[in-house]
């Protein structure tokens, strides 16, 4: 992959990814989840697969949240991993965590995560995809689900980002941390490869989750 030193990282990100971004984002299971096609046993088997891949970033994210590279974005206000437990046990019930079954595409998630949890860059690139992801998608579809299935807010803490504020001026600055970054050429192409990589493996989850409806 090559890529043009003289534009802001965030910008390369978004050119490198835009076709990978685009699979993930148009993957059958989305597009019918979010037309109101399937069920809420669709939402709560997203969830479950979520609370899995948030467990493995977000334990590479605080591994490496020190580091000057990944210290620039890591933001414990963005984890999401306690938020999906309190919808999933809406969703599925109290006993959701013997409920839950890892699909082997989520597997494939969490390992590379697991490989690289003492890697900045790489680790960086992951929290791009899904948090940068979820603060600007998160709305959109937390109403969708609720209109098409009912789901209640109480169950949709994982698209909730009070937190952090308003999200256009969370964005932007999200944007200027990343292009802030000092990488070094093989750092910047490492960090454009894994964030695709990072949608295609989100794409591979959707595509195990479409077989399921």
């Amino acid at each position: 992959m090559t890529t043009t030193l003289n534009k802001p990282l965030s910008v390369a990100l978004r050119e490198a990814t835009a076709r990978a971004h685009e699979h993930a984002e148009n993957s059958a299971f989305m597009q019918r989840l979010l037309s109101g096609e399937l069920n809420k046993s669709a939402v709560a088997d997203l969830a479950g697969q979520l609370w899995f891949v948030y467990g493995a970033l977000e334990n590479a994210v605080r591994s490496v949240a020190t580091t000057p590279i990944a210290g620039a974005v890591a933001d414990p206000r963005l984890e999401r991993r306690q938020a999906l437990e309190a919808d999933l046990k809406i969703l599925v019930g109290e006993n959701w965590s013997e409920e839950i079954r890892i699909l082997p595409a989520t597997t494939a998630y969490t390992a590379r995560l697991e490989k690289i949890v003492s890697q900045p860059v790489e680790v960086v690139a992951h929290h791009y995809v899904r948090y940068l992801g979820d603060i600007s998608g998160g709305q959109v579809i937390a109403a969708r689900l609720g209109a098409h299935y009912g789901v209640p807010p109480e169950a949709l803490n994982f698209y909730d980002f009070t937190s952090i504020g308003k999200i256009p001026p969370y964005r932007t600055g999200y944007r200027e941390r990343v292009d802030s970054l000092e990488l070094n050429v093989e750092q910047r192409e490492a960090m454009l490869s894994e964030a695709e990589r990072a949608f295609n493996f989100n794409s591979a989850i959707f595509a195990e989750l479409g077989r399921l409806y």
